[in-house]
């Protein structure tokens, strides 16, 4: 009980002791506070200026410049082998990673219906070659026929000739019987002038012998003498029509008969003539008729050769030496070919050959033509490292989701086989490479120091290290002055030779400012030229810089606060922080 009732005495004795004391407790409270500050500040005012930015020391080194790509590792040699020809697949030789020759057969397909058509074909070029035979046979007739066509012509051109010599034989009987029509008229002439002489001579006789002058015998004479010439006169007639007759009769039938005779052989001639034509153009029809036969031949003969050539199809071989990589059929599947063959197998020629189908992004393709070697990775094999050579770099753009790349090809030699197709690769292709360099880092290229914006605030001169960082700071701030543009004609030496830009990307050959810390901590400017870069450090080629010094890399973010508690603004990525009463003046970035 007394325990009890002595707690709430204690903590009322407390209660008032700690009000009596309650003006020395925040008294000591600020004091301490007070203290803490001054303490702080005057750490700080020392140490800021050295502490402000951060530095990197100059060392050798080697340096790569690279490209980063990635890609699918493939043979160099894969042949897909497809199937002209459509039907069941009844056989299969080889499997997965089998090894095969060039002419080695692969698989079959079920050559039933393929041989008909070839056994239909051949039966098609059978027949057609046996027509051409019987046409052939009526080329021969032809030419027999018109032989015989020939040789009728002859014999009625004979006929002609024959008939035209009648004609001239019956023209000379009629001449002959016109002489004897003359002859005979002649003769009538003379008898008929005996006649009449023995007429006169009858009659004078008569007269004597009336008179008694001659005697009966001379009359009887003279009257048989006159009847003999009246005799003779009238046979002279005679003979004479009969001559007349003779040559009526010639003239009517054997010259007419001739000359009909001369007719019929000429139209017989034109006939034969006709008939040898005719022969003529049956040759040449049934000469027509072999050479369509000949093509329906050859037509036939393609036909068979076609379906041979399907049934060698059936039959699917390797054209090369080489490993199955895949396979896409199993027996008893179907293959049908239209307007593409379907791919049966993959065939890889040589898989200790291999190449690389590297996708290179369209900003880093101007630098693969320039590229020394390729080095690539695999997940299969981590720690591994395999080399190629660049091939080729195909013009071909691939454009996919808006993103350019081009394929390069890097052909790699795989004795161990560990590559196989169908494998990612990561690829970094070297473009230059300096060993022993003096390294700059790119962070130092990329630093310069702010102008102060003008804002002062005065601290006095209670602190000589923080004025003699301002006075760092106002001379960092001039010599940011001297690294802006400097307008210069061309050619001049000004121009050759003026500074790229921190903001501007890394190349070759530049030439850049970058910033020390001097044996006082204050900013010296230093223009140097540049070589290749690795994108995290630089080559030093020539300049105002020596190896060992250390190059300003950036601020420290810690001191630059302090300051900004003292009146100044927090500098920003490579900015310097301003002075108040020490004469630095807050400034923007870069």
């Amino acid at each position: 009980m007394g325990a009890a009732n002595g707690r709430p005495l204690n903590i009322m004795k407390f209660i008032k002791l700690h009000f009596k004391n309650r003006k020395k407790l925040i008294g000591g409270t600020l004091l301490a506070i007070i203290s803490a500050v001054v303490i702080s500040f005057f750490i700080w005012g020392r140490g800021a200026s050295a502490a402000e930015y951060t530095t990197s020391r100059i060392e050798r080194g080697n340096i790569r410049n690279t490209v980063s790509a990635t890609g699918t590792v493939d043979a160099v040699g894969t042949v897909m082998i497809g199937s002209q020809a459509s039907g069941t697949i009844s056989a299969i030789y080889v499997d997965f990673n089998s090894i095969v020759k060039k002419g080695q057969v692969i698989a079959q397909l079920d050559p039933a219906t393929v041989q008909a058509q070839v056994a239909q074909s051949r039966a098609n070029v059978e027949q057609v070659r046996s027509n051409v035979g019987q046409l052939r046979v009526g080329v021969e007739q032809a030419r027999a026929e018109y032989q015989k066509s020939l040789a009728a012509l002859q014999q009625a051109r004979a006929g002609v000739t024959n008939a035209n010599a009648q004609t001239l034989g019956a023209q000379s009987t009629v001449q002959n019987n016109q002489a004897g029509v003359v002859s005979a008229e002649a003769n009538v002439a003379v008898v008929k002038a005996q006649m009449d002489d023995a007429r006169a001579v009858l009659t004078q006789d008569e007269s004597l012998a009336a008179g008694g002058v001659i005697s009966r015998r001379e009359l009887q004479t003279s009257q048989t003498t006159f009847k003999t010439a009246e005799a003779r006169y009238q046979q002279a007639v005679a003979q004479l029509n009969q001559a007349r007759l003779s040559q009526q009769a010639s003239v009517n039938t054997g010259v007419v008969q001739s000359n009909a005779g001369v007719q019929q052989a000429q139209a017989q001639v034109k006939q034969a003539e006709a008939q040898v034509q005719q022969s003529a153009a049956n040759i040449k029809l049934a000469q027509t008729q072999v050479e369509q036969g000949l093509s329906q031949v050859e037509q036939a003969e393609a036909g068979l050769h076609l379906a041979e050539i399907n049934q060698n199809n059936l039959t699917i071989i390797s054209p090369i030496d080489g490993v199955v990589v895949s396979r896409s059929v199993e027996i008893g599947q179907t293959v049908a070919a239209s307007l593409s063959a379907p791919t049966l197998f993959t065939i890889a020629n040589d898989l200790t050959k291999m190449q690389v189908i590297a996708n290179v992004d369209q900003s880093d393709i101007g630098l693969i033509e320039n590229a020394k070697k390729a080095n690539f990775t695999v997940d299969a094999f981590v720690g591994d490292e395999f080399s190629g050579t660049i091939r080729q770099i195909r013009l071909n753009p691939l454009a996919v989701q808006n993103v350019v790349t081009y394929n390069v090809v890097i052909d790699v030699v795989n004795p161990d086989l560990k590559l196989k197709p169908g494998m990612t690769a990561n690829l970094e292709f070297t473009i230059d490479e300096r060993e022993n360099a003096v390294k700059i880092p790119n962070a130092a290229l990329r630093f310069a120091p702010a102008a102060s914006s003008g804002q002062r605030v005065n601290r006095g001169n209670s602190n000589s290290q923080a004025s003699r960082g301002g006075r760092r700071q106002q001379a960092a701030n001039t010599e940011a002055n001297k690294n802006a543009a400097i307008p210069a004609s061309p050619g001049s030496e000004v121009a050759l030779e003026r500074p790229t830009p921190p903001t501007e990307a890394v190349l070759a050959g530049q030439t850049r400012v970058i910033w020390v810390l001097n044996a006082e901590q204050d900013l010296e400017r230093r223009r140097i030229k540049i070589g290749i870069t690795d994108g995290t450090v630089t080559e030093f080629v020539e300049g105002e810089l020596a190896e060992g010094e250390s190059v300003v890399t950036g601020q420290n973010v810690a001191a630059t606060s302090a300051t900004a508690q003292t009146g100044q603004s927090a500098p920003g990525f490579g900015g310097a922080p301003g002075s108040g009463a020490r004469g630095r003046r807050t400034g923007g970035g870069r």
